[in-house]
């Protein structure tokens, strides 16, 4: 199972919001319905539409999770069950707290009747008072004694059940989701990247347009969506900390790359730098030949700084490049290629490292 369809399992399992009411569809609305119903509601809760409304941006992300796990058999079934004991534990509660009332008055009836009891026992001079009087004041106030203990226990169970509320709502994998791509566009989702920091020192007042400065070395950013800074007990920590994250959507999916690859080496205060949905799979187009490990056959369109490339045929092609289409889903050649230069260059260097430490060892 890969870490999306985790964290999707989590949030059908753990959520709150009541997904059918959030896309306007009924139990058993069918995926065509569904899908109907996200592309309305995703067009008006759009980032780009709503650049300064925080809570579009989070509603937007609540969308993606809606239909996805409404789409899926197995993640709609654990949905509806965990959405089936909440709406019991409504009830239960509701019932609960109806008992809880009458308790509440019968409670406080009998500590009015009690504090007039006792006022007439204090308008009487002690020696005054029979051993009666003087056992009902004792259970009096062992009474009031008992009533403070259990008020005070319950208000401990109650700070401890919120806390375990909050923890329970940081959802790790919220991710943005994105719309249809065009043919020949690699999907938003896979250009996605998350980023993941504590709010402390240096990154305390990291806001929306210093993430997008900071990593807009790396190419060229379509969006920077924030979310909602949560609350959590790192493992291993007794104290929560303050928790940021943040999804960049790149204009193209080798830029993407190179902030996965390079973000949390240049950013080292960074939690972590990663796919937004799982690296995604790097294949080449449609009859075209994987791209060479060596800088010296790079097309020369795709400009690229490990060297010059080839030359260019009739109308810009390059030279020994066959004709071939791109689906939704395919990545666009230079995408492909510049990724692939990438890995080699890395790849290179590690074996130049490894070679000079071999050598190092044989001269000791």
């Amino acid at each position: 199972m890969t870490d999306n369809n985790k964290d999707l399992e989590d949030i059908a399992k753990n959520a709150t919001e009541d997904f059918y009411e959030l896309l306007g569809v009924t139990f058993d609305a069918d995926a065509q319905a569904i899908k109907k119903a996200y592309r309305k509601a995703s067009i008006k809760y759009h980032p780009d539409k709503n650049p300064d409304n925080k809570d579009a941006a989070d509603r937007f992300i609540y969308l993606g999770w809606a239909r996805d796990i409404l789409l899926d058999a197995n993640l709609k079934g654990d949905y509806d069950r965990a959405r089936t004991r909440r709406r019991e534990k409504v009830l239960q509660d509701e019932l609960l707290d109806g008992r809880r009332r009458k308790m509440k008055d019968d409670l406080e009836r009998r500590e009015q009747d009690g504090k007039e009891f006792v006022n007439g026992l204090k308008r009487k001079r002690a020696e005054e008072m029979s051993e009666a009087e003087k056992r009902a004041r004792e259970i009096h106030r062992l009474a009031e004694d008992g009533k403070r203990r259990r008020k005070e226990a319950q208000e401990r169970m109650e700070k401890r059940r919120k806390e375990e509320e909050e923890e329970a709502s940081f959802v790790d994998m919220s991710e943005p989701q994105p719309t249809a791509p065009q043919p020949g566009e690699t999907p938003e989702i896979d250009r996605t990247v998350k980023i993941r920091f504590q709010r402390e020192g240096d990154c305390s007042d990291w806001d929306k347009d210093r993430v997008q400065k900071m990593f807009s070395k790396y190419g060229k950013i379509d969006s920077v969506v924030m979310g909602k800074d949560k609350k959590i007990r790192p493992s291993g920590e007794k104290h929560r900390k303050v928790i940021a994250m943040v999804f960049i959507i790149y204009t193209r999916l080798d830029h993407a790359h190179a902030a996965v690859s390079d973000g949390k080496n240049d950013y080292p205060m960074l939690d972590s730098v990663s796919w937004a949905n799982g690296e995604p799979e790097i294949k080449s187009p449609m009859n075209v030949p994987s791209a060479p490990s060596t800088p010296v056959a790079t097309p020369k369109t795709f400009k690229s700084s490990f060297g010059p490339g080839i030359g260019k045929g009739v109308g810009g092609t390059p030279l020994g490049t066959p004709k071939f289409s791109f689906s939704p889903k395919t990545p666009s050649l230079q995408e492909v290629t510049m990724i692939r230069l990438k890995e080699a260059e890395k790849k290179r260097l590690e074996e130049q490292i490894r070679k000079e430490e071999a050598a190092e060892e044989v001269a000791t």
